[in-house]
């Protein structure tokens, strides 16, 4: 009797020991969006201006890329998909994936940033940006969406900003696969080849309006077929990077 009673406290403790700590990371993760979020609008509001010229109807966006560099010299571009939550600055991560667990201005968070680890991003032929795919559908959630035909229509176009050009990105291939699969699928292929294979890795077909010079490839985590933790499955959102005038 006196040994079920010390088996139902201790089974009472470890209950008690996993709904706190439960409780512990969930608060954990909504405190790190809070921030996140409210972070990035604060930067949102004090380094972009939209510009709507009503003549012509015309709406563009000015970046105070001193202002950014004096926050944080690696910003050094942004990424805005309308009509979804992805609006945010491209860090440059010189530190070992760095901004894998850190907000661009440095902070801790498991959300961490929008980055590259391309040495001349966007002057490359190919730029690789990577974002996780957060729970709270943070940073790169919504790219999964683009494996379904009416997102990707519809979000097709995703704009890019730099100090020094202005881009018109259009999506031409989206897909899921694992990562090292990936990596050996292109691993000896020269630009041109990368192209037609992305094409053909696509789940949908799609044309390119404009001669593919350069590109840039969208990465975060895919949980279709996923068999591991963390999933070594990605998806992947390749477009033609587009100079603006």
């Amino acid at each position: 009797m006196k040994c079920n009673k010390i088996l139902g406290i201790i089974l009472i403790l470890f209950f008690l020991i996993v709904f706190f700590s439960c409780s512990y990371f969930l608060l954990k993760g909504f405190l790190e969006l809070k921030e996140s979020n409210e972070d990035i609008e604060e930067l949102i509001e004090d380094a972009i201006e939209i510009i709507t010229e009503t003549k012509d109807e015309d709406i563009k966006t000015a970046i105070d890329w001193d202002y950014l560099k004096s926050t944080n010299q690696d910003i050094i571009g942004w990424i805005d998909i309308e009509g979804t939550n992805i609006n945010y600055p491209i860090l440059k991560d010189n530190d070992n994936l760095y901004y894998l667990k850190h907000s661009y201005n440095k902070k801790y968070n498991s959300n961490g940033s929008i980055f590259t680890l391309d040495n001349k991003p966007f002057e490359i032929e190919e730029t690789l940006i990577y974002g996780h795919n957060m729970r709270n559908k943070s940073m790169f959630s919504q790219l999964g969406n683009y494996l379904d035909k009416d997102f990707l229509y519809s979000h097709r176009n995703i704009k890019i900003y730099t100090p020094n050009q202005n881009y018109i990105c259009e999506v031409f291939s989206c897909y899921s696969i694992g990562i090292e699969t990936e990596n050996n699928n292109i691993k000896n292929l020269d630009f041109n080849e990368k192209i037609e294979y992305y094409k053909s890795a696509s789940k949908y077909k799609l044309d390119a309006t404009d001669k593919i010079n350069k590109i840039i490839k969208l990465s975060t985590c895919s949980y279709i077929n996923a068999r591991t933790h963390p999933t070594n499955q990605r998806y992947y959102i390749i477009a033609n990077l587009i100079p603006t005038e």
